[in-house]
């Protein structure tokens, strides 16, 4: 179970970096549960479900309770991206938790926690105002983390915040323009990571790749045959030079197909 986007954004990112617990100390039961849950899940790159429980402690307004088992559970896993990750998010300071972040994206791209982190390194440049740093931390998600469920919301707090950089605004626009004339006759590419004979069964698959953080989505092909997709492409030259990048990502043998002109596309479940 991951953490909703929803809980994930509610904590603090800006120089305040953690509000003030409220209320009475963590219910004991619930401290005792969540310890548990840690302790059973130890080991480097295995307490995910366990950090996320802290994180979710955090949330709730237990901030300070977390902050205590902060030391312990560095000196016991001090290069273990989620324990990092966990300290961050509970740093009071936050350009010693952005400095955190950054060592997360350098030393472990390939965890789970990398584009949450540049995520909040975007956003904690962006509510500063620091014009130059939030545009080159977006542009550095872009190329790190292109699939990234985060990275719409990234470009959205630096829209909103200091404004996209000049090229990105044109690109911006020039998309806007082309998806608003010939876009009936325009063929469009994207890259199929699986194909099933069932909506349900295509579904539960791209729930699978959304937990992976990677923004899918279902499309019926023909009647019974309904396709997981990932990307929208206006070549397919730009769709090749995209697939080696997926393929790493979803760990499958993504291959292209033309776009189909009218997507039927699939809800999408839960809160991000």
């Amino acid at each position: 179970m991951r953490v909703h986007k929803s809980i994930a954004s509610a904590l603090p990112n800006s120089r305040e970096h953690v509000p003030p617990t409220t209320g009475a100390s963590m219910d004991a039961r619930l401290l005792a549960t969540v310890s548990i849950a840690f302790a059973t899940t130890l080991g480097l790159y295995g307490q995910s479900a366990a950090i996320r429980a802290k994180i979710l402690a955090v949330a709730e307004g237990h901030a300070d309770d977390v902050r205590r088992e902060i030391p312990a559970l560095i000196k016991e896993h001090p290069n273990d991206p989620g324990v990092l990750f966990l300290s961050a998010i509970v740093e009071p300071d936050g350009a010693r938790a952005v400095e955190v972040y950054k060592r997360i994206v350098k030393e472990f791209p390939s965890s789970e926690w990398a584009d949450d982190a540049q995520w909040r390194i975007v956003q904690y440049y962006a509510l500063l105002r620091d014009t130059a740093n939030a545009r080159a931390a977006l542009a550095d998600f872009q190329q790190r983390f292109p699939l990234s469920e985060f990275f719409v919301h990234a470009q959205d707090i630096v829209r909103t915040t200091v404004g996209l950089a000049p090229a990105e605004v044109e690109q911006q626009r020039s998309s806007e323009r082309g998806s608003t004339s010939d876009t009936a006759t325009q063929e469009r590419y994207t890259l199929q990571i699986g194909a099933y004979s069932t909506k349900e069964t295509a579904e539960n698959e791209a729930q699978r790749f959304r937990a992976q953080r990677l923004r899918v989505e279902v499309v019926e092909k023909a009647p019974s045959l309904y396709a997981v997709t990932i990307g929208d492409y206006t070549s397919r030259a730009a769709a090749e030079k995209a697939r080696p990048l997926v393929e790493q990502q979803c760990n499958c043998t993504p291959f292209i197909i033309p776009k189909p002109h009218a997507v039927k596309r699939s809800p999408k479940h839960g809160t991000k």
